[in-house]
């Protein structure tokens, strides 16, 4: 092919060349689009983001060819362009690269919409440092064909790597600690989070910080590196709800304890809502000032807090009936005053 454009003139092979990149444009458009309307009728989708990842680096190759291979025609009578030819040699390895991170970004695409919450954090994480691993790799290969000393630049980026990590030592941790919360999947985005000092829900989880959304609906920002010093509570991923209510009678009702007692234990063992597997007790434990009391521990089978406040309160009220069937009632604090003769 060089010689035959070796036997015209420039203008003639920039034509021609033209005429052959918009046909191989043309020719890849129709072919692109029968393979697209052939991967849309099968049930994995991965196939249609790789298609549409690669289609416009493949696109934009082709037109590179007409770029170049038309300069390098001119270069014999614009001086310039000689050097606009060795300087543009490296231009494919930008679109290739360019095409390797739309190629990962539409794995990370398929693979976030057939994901749960808890995983589509760390498949954003490891996709983003696969992505800084490649341009780095690129990079390194650029400047050594640019003919700068590989070893040099490594042995000052460790120097560099030292200076800045003592300068930038607080950055660093909370970026280490924005790794290990992706790793050790503490919690992930959308999970409702509480400590001693914040809860919320979590909207974004960065690099350095992660923004939390309280419940009066303010941000919060908070230090990646905080989260391995404090203890992280997250009652999103609770299994079941728990109820825990402590019911004082009368001291003149201490007849009646033993009955309500098991006529209690007896209705939130037979009760749907409360979870059977879990620890249930009911028990009489306290002599209080005013009142003798008994404890209600079990555990509901749902963790939607609608449902939850909805089954407690029908136990609760459970609870009032037993105790009025067996003429006893619920004390309130009361003061017995006894007058000497």
């Amino acid at each position: 092919m060089n010689e035959f454009l070796q036997n015209m003139t420039s203008y003639q092979t920039a034509g021609v060349l033209l005429g052959i990149a918009l046909t191989a444009h043309i020719v890849l458009g129709f072919v692109l689009k029968q393979v697209v309307a052939h991967t849309s009728k099968t049930k994995n989708k991965l196939d249609d983001h790789l298609i549409g990842a690669v289609s416009p680096p493949l696109k934009v190759l082709i037109w590179f060819g007409w770029v170049y291979f038309s300069t390098n025609a001119f270069k014999d009578q614009i001086e310039i362009l000689i050097k606009v030819v060795e300087y543009i040699d490296i231009t494919p390895i930008f679109i290739i690269t360019w095409g390797i991170l739309r190629v990962i970004s539409g794995v990370e695409s398929y693979m976030l919409e057939s994901s749960t919450n808890v995983e589509k954090d760390s498949i954003r994480l490891f996709s983003r440092l696969i992505k800084i691993l490649i341009i780095i790799a690129i990079a390194l290969g650029i400047a050594q064909y640019l003919g700068f000393s590989i070893s040099s630049l490594l042995t000052f980026g460790g120097v560099g790597g030292i200076v800045m990590g003592f300068a930038a030592k607080d950055m660093l941790s909370n970026i280490f600690g924005g790794l290990m919360i992706q790793m050790d999947k503490p919690f992930s985005t959308g999970d409702w989070i509480r400590s001693t000092k914040f809860e919320g829900t979590v909207e974004k989880i960065g690099w350095r910080m992660t923004r939390i959304r309280t419940f009066s609906k303010n941000p919060v920002y908070i230090p990646n590196s905080i989260f391995a010093t404090i203890p992280i509570e997250t009652p999103s991923r609770m299994t079941n709800r728990r109820i825990k209510e402590v019911v004082g009678i009368r001291y003149d009702d201490i007849a009646q304890i033993p009955v309500i007692v098991a006529e209690v234990e007896a209705m939130l063992k037979a009760h749907e809502g409360i979870d059977q597997s879990e620890s249930l007790r009911v028990y009489f434990n306290y002599f209080n000032a005013s009142s003798l009391d008994f404890n209600i521990y079990a555990f509901t089978n749902t963790t939607s807090k609608d449902i939850y406040q909805k089954i407690k309160q029908e136990i609760l009220l459970n609870v009032a009936d037993i105790i009025a069937q067996h003429k006893a009632e619920i004390a309130y604090p009361t003061q017995t005053l006894h007058i000497q003769k």
